[in-house]
């Protein structure tokens, strides 16, 4: 199976693996160890160790003191989505969706009146930079990641009730966390409980935005446009928003290279 730091970890881990499994599919023209990847997961009534419905981050190992990553379980669905198109493999959808579902009802716990994931517990992870710090108590490009996550299921299993969800929160999160130009991070509860924009912005979280499908080339052109000319390897020389935090490697520099290959720009 994928592994990450065989010498330290000797498993898979998820969001790693979206990325690894498509180099297997392109040096190899087949998903052998991916679909052995994804069916250990099919395999286990339970995990034992964490709550009911969610996944572990790393599989299979067993759960350091029940810790998960809530993230890297959104982007199983989004990896199985590809998985399907690089195989056809329909059967091992089948066999995932009550797994799918059981995690959306493990998310739902956490909606708040907008539908917007809020106060998730555990480790949530976004990316090793400051995106990290900003995690709570309702972060947006965890919210991004959802309403890619709800719309991949209402696709794959044709759940139309899921599918208007996740519209009606991608217009939300659009509404809720834009700040000027850019998306804002987080929003945080003040003593009146009132959720309030943090003001804090990160490269990543405009990344995840576009990635997503929460913003897209046409409707937001300048900051389109900003993101591919203004941030990237040369920003830290000429840092035209130094109050927008820079990405790192995993995962915003991924997403970065993948938005602009899907956009042609190549030399980029």
């Amino acid at each position: 199976i994928y592994m990450d730091c065989p010498s330290r970890e000797r498993a898979g881990w998820l969001c790693d693996s979206f990325f690894t499994s498509r180099v297997e599919h392109l040096l190899t023209n087949k998903s052998t160890v991916e679909r052995a990847f994804l069916s250990n997961f099919a395999m286990v009534d339970h995990f034992v160790g964490l709550p009911d419905g969610m996944l572990p981050m790393c599989y299979p190992s067993d759960p350091l003191k029940g810790e998960f990553i809530p993230n890297w379980a959104m982007w199983f669905a989004l990896e199985l989505q590809e998985y399907l198109e690089r195989t056809g493999d329909h059967a091992l959808v089948v066999a995932l969706q009550k797994k799918m579902y059981a995690l959306l009802r493990y998310f739902r716990q956490f909606e708040n009146a907008d539908g917007l994931l809020e106060r998730l517990e555990n480790w949530v992870f976004v990316e090793w930079s400051k995106c990290n710090d900003l995690v709570q108590d309702i972060n947006y490009p965890t919210n991004m990641l959802y309403y890619r996550f709800k719309k991949v299921l209402s696709v794959l299993y044709n759940d139309d009730g899921l599918s208007v969800e996740a519209e009606e929160l991608r217009l939300k999160i659009r509404a809720q966390s834009r700040v000027g130009l850019f998306f804002c991070d987080n929003a945080v509860y003040n003593a009146k409980g009132e959720a309030v924009l943090s003001g804090i912005l990160t490269e990543t979280c405009q990344y995840y935005a576009f990635y997503m499908g929460i913003a897209d080339r046409e409707t937001d052109a300048l900051l389109w446009e900003t993101m591919v000319n203004s941030f990237g390897p040369e920003r830290k020389v000429e840092n035209r928003y130094p109050d927008v935090h820079f990405s790192n490697a995993f995962i915003g520099n991924y997403l970065r290279l993948d938005l602009l290959a899907k956009a042609g720009l190549y030399e980029r």
